[in-house]
């Protein structure tokens, strides 16, 4: 029995270090998330970790940036988030404005198609400083993070352009005034 002795105590030793180490380890879901974010951040994406909408619970995901071309004049800080169940009230159907503080409503429709571009475990849609971004869960993987680069590179362009604020001294639309031209005077002609 005493010469078990020892072999037990070098087996408890190496325990003793072998398993913190081994629960480090990153499992096969964190090495997939950190591939996702590589890839995302490969063409161009920005992703942070912000918390779910109340509607999902608690916890936190994922937020896929496309930056802003041109990030001056913008009508941002608004959000569209899942909501728990459709109603007619909704902006589209699941679909509402966070804090109901909404976008402007030129680009409501590029955000519903926006919308419908997006895979199934998308959360939430921001316009902030760091651009146009989808809250996703990620559990769609690469077909989500295809959907998102797809939906992401075709509709910030468009939803740029129609939350920025016109030129100072401009029309509506954004275009210079000519000179000697106010801006009544376009408005009557």
């Amino acid at each position: 029995m005493s010469s078990w002795l020892p072999i037990i105590i070098i087996i408890f030793a190496v325990t003793l270090v072998i398993g913190p180490v081994m629960w480090l380890k990153p499992s096969s879901r964190d090495k997939k998330l950190a591939d996702l974010r590589q890839r995302a951040a490969s063409s161009g994406l920005k992703v942070q970790i912000q918390p779910l909408p109340e509607s999902q619970g608690k916890g936190t995901a994922a937020v896929y940036f496309s930056q802003w071309r041109n990030p001056r004049r913008l009508q941002s800080g608004w959000g569209l988030e899942l909501q728990r169940m459709p109603h007619d009230l909704n902006f589209d159907g699941v679909w509402d404005w966070r804090n109901k503080r909404e976008a402007p409503e030129v680009a409501k429709p590029s955000l519903k198609e926006l919308v419908s571009m997006l895979p199934a475990d998308a959360t939430a849609i921001f316009a902030n400083d760091a651009g146009l971004g989808v809250q996703w869960q990620e559990r769609s993987g690469d077909r989500g993070l295809d959907a998102i680069l797809h939906a992401l590179s075709a509709m910030r362009p468009v939803i740029e352009e129609a939350i920025r604020l016109p030129q100072p001294g401009g029309n509506s639309d954004g275009k210079p005034l000519d000179s000697g031209e106010s801006p009544d005077s376009r408005r009557n002609s």
